[in-house]
């Protein structure tokens, strides 16, 4: 697997994904990092086909479709003593 390439690939992704409202970058990273198989199909997918999506009304998912593939996150957004926080869960689908 060429590294370089994915990561400059992950980094294009974050970066649409960003601007959608959600900063997901690391998350993107230790999801391949996890399940290498979709460092596979993101280096085999034309970055052009990629389709983005986002929760317009409650601002709570965002994510990109490959061919086969859906990759969601879940942004859960909370505040405690400490601050503000949030949590991010990804969620994989194959069709």
């Amino acid at each position: 697997m060429d590294k370089e390439k994915l990561y400059r690939r992950l980094d294009v992704i974050s970066e649409k994904i960003e601007e959608l409202g959600f900063d997901i970058k690391e998350d993107l990273y230790e999801l391949i990092d996890q399940q290498p198989e979709i460092g596979e199909k993101i280096l085999n997918f034309k970055l052009k086909k990629i389709a983005y999506f986002h929760d317009d009304e409650n601002n709570s998912y965002a994510g990109f479709t490959l061919e086969d593939t859906q990759i969601t996150f879940y942004i859960e957004l909370g505040e405690d003593e400490d601050g503000p926080w949030y949590e991010i869960t990804a969620e994989i689908i194959n069709f």
